[in-house]
């Protein structure tokens, strides 16, 4: 039996200072930002079956997305 939908409004607004952080620290403007977490939440939506913590994974999507931009740009890891 599937899980009931995770609400991704409020997983959301309990990762905002964490998703800030990450797209800081990886030097993403915020218009990318924004398309990153839209894809990120589509997919989540989609998924079967559910991730058991829906919060973990959308971040270690966002995380993921982000390394790839900055392969992208010639980046390898964000600054310390």
């Amino acid at each position: 039996m599937d899980r009931p939908r995770p609400d991704i409004g409020e997983t959301l607004d309990r990762l905002q200072p964490v998703l800030e952080w990450i797209f800081t620290d990886y030097g993403i403007p915020p218009d990318q930002a924004a398309a990153i977490v839209e894809e990120c939440c589509r997919i989540l939506i989609a998924k079967r079956p559910r991730p058991q913590e829906p919060a973990v994974w959308l971040l270690r999507n966002v995380i993921e997305r982000c390394e790839r931009s900055g392969e992208e740009k010639g980046f390898e890891d964000p600054p310390a």
